[in-house]
């Protein structure tokens, strides 16, 4: 099965540690993609792009596991991706872009 196509490797990768994901609480996710962020930040001032690929892609795989805590399998995940991005994003780009500007000032 490959529901997350490019992304079910990622997934497959963490199975072994699929208890302990689904012990941690929230703030280990929050605190992971912040991390992420931090190292993304600083291979940019770095000069050095593809290092921050490397951590955008860590966000997602921090993404997935979080959906992962939340009890959704590969199928579910994927279902919930596409009911997203149909139902709140496709189209509305500018909004969401400005709502949070409007709201958060970035």
């Amino acid at each position: 099965m490959n529901e997350l196509g490019p992304f079910q490797a990622m997934w497959r990768a963490w199975d072994e540690v699929d208890d302990e994901l689904k012990a941690k609480p929230l703030a280990h996710f929050e605190r992971s993609v912040a991390i992420q962020f931090e190292e993304l930040r600083d291979h940019l001032a770095a000069g050095d792009r593809e290092a921050a690929v490397r951590e955008a892609v860590d966000v997602v795989s921090i993404g997935l596991n979080c959906l992962r805590w939340l009890g959704l399998d590969p199928a579910q995940v994927a279902e919930a991706a596409q009911s997203r991005t149909t139902n709140r994003m496709q189209g509305r780009a500018r909004e969401i872009l400005d709502k949070y500007e409007r709201l958060h000032g970035i």
